[in-house]
């Protein structure tokens, strides 16, 4: 009976199944969001396997005359676009804080950032380069935007923050044997301007994304356009560089000097990294201990209106830029992070 009931089954659970209604699975339809479907239709250009970051926009289809015109729109577009963000912000102030005289005059103040909100202005401002940069990559290039960040296809968040803490931590030693040399310490002295705290705090959060956005115009978009149409990586490196330095507008020979020496050796990192990550981390910890400092000694207006420098101040400069460099590739050396897009 045992054998019987095994081979027809539980009479009462055959019942109760009978009785009960069959689930039919339903098909899941996927969600896409607007970005994927950009993705799917423009980005149809493979990244070419096995190469090292100035060359992963070297596609099948990559000629110069696509480099050129990315660059040249990019640029165009950076001269539209961040202009209509300045004043859209600057008008908003303007009007925030009651329309007080000419708002040229209170255009003026945030330009210089001789107040704090100056800070976001310019700054939002420059961070338009990496909507711009990433346009490029996607609609001229027909690539995936990430491959800006990294070689993975991706910003690494773990080698960004290691990068970040060589970047302060050797920046900061540096500027302490500076102030050690210099006699009497003076320009360390604390002189807190007016409003420094708001100046502090709008700086941490704004500052990071400016720097980001530079290199990722310069050292990310400008290095890979330009870079895919020679076989040396030094191309991209030295063109990028340049054009950095340019961005500046300076004409001081000391300052051209430690602006290009800068975007040399992070254009190296990326290089030997395989990404951003070090340049950002680099740019980063410039600029908020630079604007740091300022606020608590003098004012962020003074720094921001330097356009020229002592051969002896930008030796210093380039100094920290130095070590940095040579900490992050000791690193790299352990950790070995991947240099070269996947595949073959």
């Amino acid at each position: 009976m045992s054998s019987r009931r095994r081979r027809l089954g539980n009479p009462a659970t055959a019942a109760q199944q009978a009785r009960s209604p069959q689930r039919v699975p339903v098909a899941r339809t996927e969600r896409r969001g607007p970005f994927r479907g950009l993705l799917e239709q423009f980005a149809t250009e493979k990244i070419p396997g096995g190469v090292d970051y100035p060359h992963a926009l070297r596609t099948t289809t990559a000629n110069p005359f696509t480099s050129l015109l990315g660059v040249t729109l990019g640029l165009l577009s950076f001269m539209i676009v961040s202009p209509l963000i300045v004043r859209g912000l600057a008008g908003a102030y303007w009007l925030a804080v009651g329309s007080p005289g000419e708002f040229s005059a209170t255009n003026d103040a945030l330009v210089a950032y001789e107040v704090p909100f100056g800070l976001v202005v310019g700054h939002l401002g420059l961070a338009t380069l990496i909507p711009i940069s990433f346009a490029l990559v996607l609609f001229v290039h027909r690539v995936r935007p990430g491959i800006l960040s990294s070689v993975v296809i991706g910003l690494r968040w773990r080698w960004l923050g290691i990068s970040l803490l060589v970047a302060f931590a050797s920046l900061w030693a540096v500027l302490a044997v500076q102030g050690l040399l210099q006699s009497g310490g003076g320009s360390f002295a604390l002189n807190p301007q007016s409003g420094a705290v708001w100046f502090l705090l709008v700086m941490v959060l704004t500052t990071p994304l400016q720097a980001a956005a530079e290199e990722y115009f310069f050292r990310g978009y400008l290095m890979q356009s330009l870079g895919s149409m020679i076989i040396s990586p030094w191309f991209g490196i030295v063109t990028s560089a340049a054009v950095f330095t340019l961005f500046h507008g300076s004409l001081d020979p000391a300052l051209i000097a430690d602006r290009f020496a800068f975007g040399v050796l992070a254009g190296w990192l990326v290089v030997r990294t395989g990404g951003l990550e070090a340049g950002i981390a680099a740019h980063v910890a410039n600029n908020v201990t630079s604007f740091g400092m300022a606020a608590l000694t003098s004012s962020v207006a003074q720094v921001k209106g330097i356009s020229e420098v002592t051969w002896i101040a930008a030796g210093w400069d380039i100094a920290r830029f130095a070590l940095f460099t040579v900490l992050i590739l000791w690193l790299a050396r352990g950790r070995k992070p991947t240099v070269l897009t996947p595949g073959a």
